[in-house]
């Protein structure tokens, strides 16, 4: 971020500031207390549990530039600037911040892959420009998920505004979520990845999802493109209405100008994917493979693409790509491969998932550690029986099911696959020595609260020792 404290005055109130603090140079924004350091701009949330105004005295003795709040403070030592809401104040930071940058914007939304997409199109854009410029640092993204009403404008303003590019995710759980990001976003470019029962206690149904998600198309600025895929008919539809411009993008129609598609695995969890790009075909190594990733492909294709690079570049730039942390992350324990892809999960991803971690166990044993699906609201048990249902077809060697739908999985899966409850990955161990599973894929996920990455970090120490593999030494 480059604003002064008169710059950043005037945007939220609309007012000329007056003083002589107007010209000083605002090192950061800053909404936790305990990350304030001497220049930083605080602004005073108010959470469920705690009032960031209660910490305004303690962090304006830290050196704090100046504090956002929605009351005037007392016992402070900074200039206060006082807004009616100090979360839509907070927005309104990182529009200023982004009207005065000229990096193109890039938005990403979609039920499941979000981050991937955003994770891969950004290292790909660096890995091109750097390899064109010699240099690095052209891309701005959020940091992890940072993509809500608080993480999205701290990502914006965490960037200096010498980039080419931003490259921002944007997640939403309720109606009226999109209204307030894509006006803080205004992107450049916007682009739809998927949709999928997710965020149903919010949003309603699949329909409202797709009308959720294709929303950001509106928020486009004049002149700017919007790209959405064509594989969910309900997405397509709500898209074409929304921005009857809009450019389709797939993995299943190879009519579309930007198109993926899976040809083979590769060693590590890596696999070959077929690009064609405005009628130009390449072949591109990813870090993940199956052919739900070929969606992702085309996604960080039509971006960058869209940005003005061409098909050999976009393939050399993913082939270096890797897949952002606890996202579908392969390590090697003994003779195993423990498949980290705990950071969330939704009906889309989870059936995503077990069927890469099938493709790459082959004729290996699979072994699926799963935690509940969150956030689906009357659906919710439903769901977890039908996500059972598809281990049949899978076969795997075992299933265990941490969280309170593990009978609802067993129950969608019958009598073909048993499914274990457990609470702890000492019982994954356990059982894996019980039964004399030796080698394979463990594939982890489950919904962020469920905290499925105990269970990678106790698989990835636990594995590969004498005892779990069936007492070779």
């Amino acid at each position: 971020m480059n604003l002064t404290l008169g710059d950043i005055v005037l945007c939220l109130t609309g007012k000329e500031p007056l003083g002589t603090e107007n010209h000083r140079r605002v090192m950061a924004v800053r909404t936790d207390s305990r990350a304030v350091e001497q220049g930083d701009l605080f602004v005073c949330l108010k959470g469920e549990r705690h009032d960031a105004h209660d910490y305004a005295e303690q962090v304006s003795c830290l050196g704090a530039a100046a504090i956002v709040a929605s009351r005037p403070l007392d016992k402070v030592k900074c200039p206060v600037i006082v807004v009616p809401d100090t979360l839509v104040a907070l927005g309104q930071l990182g529009r200023c911040w982004r009207e005065r940058t000229a990096a193109t914007v890039v938005a990403v939304t979609g039920t499941a892959g979000k981050t991937t997409v955003k994770e891969l199109a950004a290292q790909t854009l660096e890995h091109i420009l750097g390899s064109k410029q010699g240099r690095a640092g052209h891309v701005a993204k959020n940091h992890k998920n940072f993509n809500n009403q608080v993480g999205l404008p701290l990502s914006m303003l965490a960037a200096n505004g010498s980039e080419s590019a931003w490259i921002m995710e944007v997640g939403i759980s309720k109606p009226g979520d999109m209204a307030e990001l894509g006006v803080i976003i205004a992107p450049d470019v916007a682009l739809v990845l998927n949709i999928g029962p997710a965020h149903l206690e919010g949003l309603g149904s699949l329909e409202g999802v797709a009308q959720a998600k294709a929303s950001l198309l509106e928020h486009v600025k004049p002149g700017g493109t919007a790209l959405c895929c064509m594989d969910y008919p309900e997405l397509w539809a709500a898209a074409k209405v929304l921005r009857p411009g809009v450019v389709g993008f797939s993995s299943r129609d190879a009519s579309a100008m930007y198109h993926a598609r899976f040809l083979a695995a590769a060693e590590g969890g890596r696999g070959r994917f077929e690009l064609v790009i405005d009628g130009q075909r390449v072949e591109a190594e990813l870090p993940a493979c199956g052919a739900h990733f070929a969606e992702n492909a085309a996604a960080v294709a039509a971006i960058c693409h869209t940005l003005g690079h061409g098909a050999q570049d976009i393939a050399a730039g993913l082939s270096v790509a890797g897949l952002p942390e606890q996202r579908f992350c392969c390590s090697m324990r003994g003779d195993w491969c423990v498949v980290d892809d705990s950071y969330n999960a939704n009906p889309l991803s989870m059936t995503r998932s077990i069927e890469a971690a099938k493709l790459m166990a082959g004729a290996k044993p699979l072994v699926l550690v799963l935690g509940d699906m969150r956030e689906l609201g009357s659906g919710a048990a439903e769901a977890h029986e039908k996500l059972g249902a598809l281990l049949p077809a899978i076969a795997p060697a075992a299933v265990f099911f941490q969280g309170a739908h593990a009978a609802d999985v067993a129950r969608g899966a019958g009598v073909a696959v048993a499914v274990t409850a457990v609470s702890e990955p000492r019982q994954v161990l356990e059982a894996l020595a019980a039964r004399k599973i030796s080698g394979g894929v463990a594939l982890v996920k489950g919904s962020r609260s469920c905290h499925m990455e105990v269970y990678a970090q106790g698989l990835l120490c636990g594995l590969g020792t004498s005892e779990t593999e069936g007492g070779r030494g």
